[in-house]
């Protein structure tokens, strides 16, 4: 059943329109230096993130595993992220916990030198009974640097079969970041204030923010019978807005959720990123070949190196002094903080 829900969940994104009826990252405008800092060719994109060196600021954020089909995806990706020198991090691997024969769907990633691997699993599966062991088991499988938690309680109060349980959770997630690399990440509609302090106090390594603007998991799942998922298809909090909101927070930041080009990086970085997460726009790329993927990502990086050029700065730490003007839905969001 996991394993058909993963197949219809690739071919959804893949087919239908389920993207966010706003991008607020064209609400975010950097600021213009006449006169660049350093060459272009002197921009520095390299960081460390989580103890990891990376070449670029990037993750390939989770998008799927649990089906034949995901193998194929994820050996492309990972055979990208290996030549380019970027994290990944591998779709929810519930469906390998469940059923064995599907580890390699995921585990195929262990194959090339991804210099940051995350593993994935599902907040709500924890309040249900997941625990170390299936921790240790999603780690294990991918030789996994840190762990992603996902937070989609949207997807799953549409989904027909959801599962939304909350009781006892966050108990367990403490206990759980006391002995783990936790991640939080969310899967398209934003973290809050109030989470990402939890979040922080219960020991978390970093936070995905993964707002509104890119793929609607509402939508997702309006396609396969959950009628709710047209009514909530915008629902949550966007992306740079999330961003806005917990820079301040002395926390590693992925700034995610629709990021289209390297301009979109590039205002990720300047709201508090320490690194974007990139999805949508490498999965029709990931069908096809690795090279696919890496043409994608060498045109981000290009534009990216651009932005940061032209915003008058020498590197990817600089970033976080631009200046930027916020207009249109998000300057209304931030009028409320």
């Amino acid at each position: 059943m996991i394993e058909d829900r993963k197949l219809e969940h690739i071919k959804i994104c893949a087919d239908k329109d389920v993207v966010a009826h706003h991008n607020y990252w064209d609400d975010v405008l950097l600021k213009h230096e006449t006169i660049p800092r350093v060459d272009l060719e002197d921009i520095r994109l390299d960081v460390n993130f989580l103890g990891r060196k990376l070449n670029y600021p990037i993750i390939i954020d989770a998008m799927t595993g649990g089906h034949r089909i995901a193998k194929v995806i994820n050996e492309n990706l990972a055979k990208a992220a290996e030549e380019l020198g970027i994290g990944m991090a591998v779709g929810s691997q519930r469906a390998a916990i469940e059923n064995k024969e599907l580890e390699d769907t995921y585990s195929i990633i262990t194959k090339y030198e991804v210099p940051l691997r995350i593993g994935n699993l599902g907040a709500p599966q924890f309040a249900l009974g997941y625990g170390e062991e299936e921790i240790r088991r999603a780690m294990e499988m991918i030789d996994a640097h840190a762990m992603d938690i996902h937070f989609n309680y949207l997807q799953e109060a549409i989904q027909p079969e959801g599962d939304t349980k909350v009781s006892g959770l966050k108990d367990k997630l403490k206990n759980l970041a006391k002995r783990y690399p936790l991640i939080a990440k969310e899967t398209g509609a934003g973290i809050s204030r109030i989470a990402s302090e939890f979040f922080k106090n219960a020991g978390f390594k970093a936070i995905d923010v993964s707002g509104v603007s890119g793929t609607s998991f509402a939508a997702v799942e309006y396609y396969r019978g959950g009628d709710e998922g047209q009514l909530f298809w915008d629902w949550g909090l966007p992306a740079p807005y999330s961003l806005h909101i917990l820079r301040d927070l002395d926390m590693p930041l992925i700034g995610s959720g629709g990021i289209r080009n390297g301009l979109d990086a590039a205002k990720a970085l300047a709201l508090g990123a320490s690194v974007v997460g990139i999805a949508r726009i490498l999965l029709k790329p990931a069908m096809k070949s690795h090279k696919d993927v890496i043409e994608v990502l060498k045109r981000v990086v290009k534009e990216m190196r651009i932005a940061i050029f032209l915003s008058g700065f020498s590197g990817v730490a600089d970033m976080k002094n631009a200046e930027y003007v916020v207009r249109g839905e998000l300057a209304l969001w931030l009028k409320r903080l």
